[in-house]
């Protein structure tokens, strides 16, 4: 038996370290299969918590860009000459129309109902834009005349130098 003693003091120097303990001394660097699977699952999961905590703190820490408006030249007054007439025109991609209204100034208002977004058509006999979807109605000043629309179309900024008449952005709207 002292023999035996002997052959595991020659194999393993240390004798406080158990055969199960070198193992894990020898392997210490070794990836083994349970190590790669929890290093695996444990980064998924964190890959994955991020894919789902990523929106939320979009959401919650908006990045604000300040809204640039290009100034357009939309008409001359010669061709709102006629009382009711209008120029339709696209401003940054959205359909919208300039008129005359009846005090001299002009508006221009997006053509996209504020219902459901059909674009709406300004109807000269009637000096008012009507939806054809659900026959939204509004009037010169853009406000709802009748209809289920639920607040008046979106005003663009105009403004007038000498006979040109430019748009640049959107009115603020009121409340």
């Amino acid at each position: 038996m002292a023999e035996n003693n002997d052959n595991n003091n020659a194999q393993n120097p240390d004798p406080d370290v158990t055969g199960q303990e070198k193992d894990d001394y020898d392997n210490a660097g070794a990836v083994t299969r349970r190590r790669f699977l929890t290093i695996t699952f444990a980064g998924g999961a964190v890959l994955g918590m991020g894919a789902l905590l990523a929106p939320l703190a979009r959401y919650a820490y908006p990045i604000i860009k300040p809204e640039v408006y290009e100034k357009v030249l939309v008409a001359t007054r010669i061709q709102l000459a006629p009382l009711n007439e209008g120029v339709r025109f696209d401003y940054q991609e959205i359909p919208a129309q300039l008129i005359q209204l009846e005090d001299g100034e002009y508006a221009a208002y997006s053509l996209v109902c504020t219902h459901l977004g059909c674009i709406v058509k300004w109807e000269v006999r009637n000096a008012d834009f009507h939806c054809p979807c659900h026959a939204g109605k509004f009037n010169p000043q853009g406000e709802v005349i009748s209809g289920p629309p639920p607040r008046p179309l979106t005003k663009l900024k105009t403004s007038v130098e000498g006979e040109n008449i430019f748009v640049e952005g959107i009115e603020p709207e009121e409340k």
